[in-house]
């Protein structure tokens, strides 16, 4: 699925029209909550290795890649556990996990445009919670970029906070500065975590 405005590749739709928009040219304004949206009837399940080849697909639709550098780390996202969700057998999102220490990360998480503002994302990281839960594990720790306001919103909605804002650390990972959403430089690499109970 292309932006409207060019060829890049949609990750967002317009609540208002219904247009699906590249980072670039999706803009932040003020508005009022909304009526939930008519959800499609999906389900969240652990990935397979028979899903690489679609989340691999659906990582370079979004991305570019299918290697994520964060955390100090490049992650191979088709390689990592994790979840997929899937409307009437066609894949729609997945996020992708990593195991370190006390904390699962996460490493990659995407919904198609057509799909978002539906609770995918949401079950999601209930399932993620549910795995760390499932391990021992004491937090969720996910890394984003200074750009990604989507993402922060989302994040802290749900109960992550600021644990580290890495300066530069983009512009190290990829040798420069690229525009991201609504134009924004993306240079830093920003860290939330979601302390678990108990």
């Amino acid at each position: 699925m292309r932006c409207q405005f060019c060829e890049r590749p949609a990750w967002y739709r317009c609540a208002r029209t219904g247009v699906f928009v590249c980072p670039q040219h999706a803009k932040l304004e003020v508005v009022a909550p909304r009526e939930e949206a008519r959800a499609w009837s999906f389900d969240v399940r652990p990935t397979t290795a028979g899903d690489h080849p679609h989340l691999r697909e659906l990582a370079l639709g979004f991305w570019g890649e299918t290697e994520m550098e964060c955390f100090e780390s490049s992650y191979e996202v088709t390689d990592l556990p994790g979840f997929a969700a899937f409307v009437e057998d066609q894949l729609v999102g997945f996020l992708s996990c990593a195991v370190e220490g006390d904390a699962l990360k996460i490493v990659m998480l995407n919904v198609l445009p057509e799909h978002q503002g539906q609770g995918v994302a949401k079950e999601f990281l209930k399932a993620a919670e549910a795995e760390a839960q499932s391990r021992g594990l004491s937090r969720l720790v996910v890394a984003t970029s200074n750009d990604n306001l989507p993402a922060w919103d989302f994040y802290q909605r749900l109960g992550f906070v600021i644990e580290e804002v890495l300066p530069g650390r983009i512009v190290e990972y990829h040798g420069g500065v690229e525009k991201g959403f609504s134009g924004i430089g993306v240079r830093d690499e920003i860290r939330l975590q979601l302390l678990l109970p108990g």
